[in-house]
């Protein structure tokens, strides 16, 4: 019944009260949930977020928690997630992780608390804070470790999300990202190729929000030492290169046939590539189709002689070593 100033002043004091053990009770016994949940409701933004870290702490009594999903707070928690300030979705994500355990985590997957969850862990997202990484991350590792919703977790896009906030530098919830990474992915292989699939798609939405060149640069080494994230390598005399067949694909309509074409070629996970060009011309060629043109040609004249020569030449998808031969006359004939 009192002033928005005074509602303002007495959530805040309870925000405090609710984190002192012996006092959690007598704040639920003296009726503080139906005043919280109705600033949760329609308070300001302040209030919102002294309400939602109120509750994260009488939650942590257990015969409480019952009594907060009763007085209707789940939902608004998880409309606080979704369009809260910053502090606002900090504070809901712990009061939904804390209330994400046992029985309570159907109702808490139920109340579609998952989406904005997700959005919380990966940190090129607003409104990604230390504490609301960490929270939406121990929210996602109980889920995934569920069997009934590790698959849903999956069609969410937690593993994008998570693995872009476990290898970003200076993530502050990289291991809590990890460990439900680990979660949703029990293999190191399916981690390391979520990690590798989540960094090529961060790169090419950066590349396409803002067109950095530091993006492009990124993608284009890509095209370099063979690792566990590539899908195809190039077969040279002198060292292998590995690649990313979507990316080829994506860029190089003679990829696309030949990678995903559905011949023998395109099961194979490598080509053996025209032994009539230097590895100095694969690696630009290659690392200039992974960004597609987007960034500067740096390799030797007698380099980018070979790539001219090769572009000059209309090609079906055959085999690259077949073409060989067509390529050589070319190449001789530009010469003289």
């Amino acid at each position: 019944t009192g002033t928005e100033e005074g509602k303002g002043k007495a959530v805040r004091a309870i925000a405090l009260l609710a984190y002192d053990a012996p006092t959690r009770a007598l704040i639920t016994e003296a009726g503080a949930l139906s005043p919280l949940v109705a600033l949760l409701r329609a308070g300001t933004e302040q209030d919102k977020a002294n309400a939602a870290r109120a509750l994260s702490g009488l939650v942590m009594d257990q015969n409480t928690r019952t009594q907060i999903m009763d007085a209707g707070a789940l939902p608004l928690l998880v409309k606080l997630l979704r369009t809260g300030t910053e502090l606002g979705k900090a504070e809901a994500a712990r009061a939904t992780s804390r209330l994400a355990q046992g029985p309570f985590l159907l109702r808490v997957v139920n109340a579609g608390a998952l989406p904005p969850l997700i959005a919380l862990v990966c940190p090129l997202c607003a409104g990604s804070k230390a504490g609301a990484g960490n929270n939406a991350c121990l929210v996602l590792e109980r889920t995934a470790a569920d069997p009934r919703f590790c698959e849903l977790v999956r069609e969410l896009g937690a593993v994008g999300a998570l693995a872009t906030a476990a290898h970003m530098s200076g993530c502050g919830w990289a291991d809590k990202a990890r460990a439900a990474l680990h979660a949703i992915c029990p293999t190191q292989d399916e981690i390391e190729r979520a990690l590798m699939a989540t960094y090529l798609e961060n790169c090419i939405l950066h590349a396409q929000r803002d067109a950095s060149a530091s993006c492009f640069e990124s993608l284009a080494s890509l095209a370099g030492p063979v690792s566990k994230g590539h899908d195809v390598v190039f077969r040279l005399s002198d060292g292998e290169i590995g690649c990313s067949r979507l990316l080829l694909a994506r860029a190089s309509p003679y990829y696309e046939k030949y990678l995903f074409g559905g011949t023998a070629e395109s099961a194979s996970v490598v080509v053996e590539p025209d032994p009539d060009f230097s590895s100095a011309a694969h690696i630009a060629l290659l690392g200039q189709l992974h960004v597609m043109g987007h960034t500067p040609l740096l390799v030797e004249l007698n380099a980018r002689l070979e790539l001219l020569c090769l572009a000059s030449q209309p090609r079906c998808a055959e085999r690259p070593a077949d073409a060989a031969q067509t390529r050589r006359r070319a190449c001789s004939s530009g010469a003289s």
